[in-house]
């Protein structure tokens, strides 16, 4: 098995040289592509390796949609959750998450703590450091309001809903993304 070089895409360190870019990188003997159907020129091959690296500098490393059970009151359901490392198949309990992705705890009514782990793995087994960066938070199929994150340390995030007058959202239903670097 080849193990990459540089770190996974949340560390955020990665540049084109990551990725085999080179400044100075040109076509052997200078010869352009042969066959436009099966070849890559280094001109092609280096705008390839920019845009990779443009890519993992901005993209989220989760995405997920969060239900209150504020009626029971009962732990959180994460009704779907994708992250850099993978997808969750099906909704879950915050309380019981399947392994690998975030656990959603329930502090009171419209008020939860999503805590991720401090380091994840990609799928050749390489592991980097994950800190929670830019938490954004969409209150979902209200008659208005907001849901406000508040990064509580490098792996918990506290997402409150409000109402427009400033009280809680019982059961509120809630987006999150979440960047990562250090």
């Amino acid at each position: 098995m080849t193990t990459p070089t540089g770190s996974p895409a949340w560390v955020r360190s990665s540049a084109f040289d990551t990725y085999g870019g080179d400044a100075n990188k040109s076509n052997y003997q200078s010869q352009g592509v042969v066959n436009p159907r099966t070849d890559v020129g280094a001109e092609g091959f280096s705008r390839l390796v920019a845009d990779v690296a443009a890519l993992v500098r901005t993209a989220e490393f989760c995405s997920m949609l969060v239900q209150c059970d504020d009626v029971t009151p009962g732990p959180p359901t994460v009704l779907n959750c994708r992250l850099m490392t993978g997808v969750a198949a099906t909704s879950y309990v915050g309380n019981a998450p399947p392994s690998g992705f975030p656990s959603v705890a329930r502090n009171g009514n419209g008020d939860v703590s999503v805590t991720f782990a401090g380091s994840y793995s990609d799928e050749y087994g390489v592991a980097g450091t994950f800190i929670v960066k830019d938490p954004v938070a969409n209150l979902v199929a209200s008659s208005g309001g907001v849901s406000v994150p508040e990064r509580v340390s490098s792996a918990v995030i506290r997402v409150r809903s409000f109402d427009l007058s400033a009280v809680a959202v019982s059961n509120a239903k809630f987006t999150l993304t979440v960047g990562s670097g250090s």
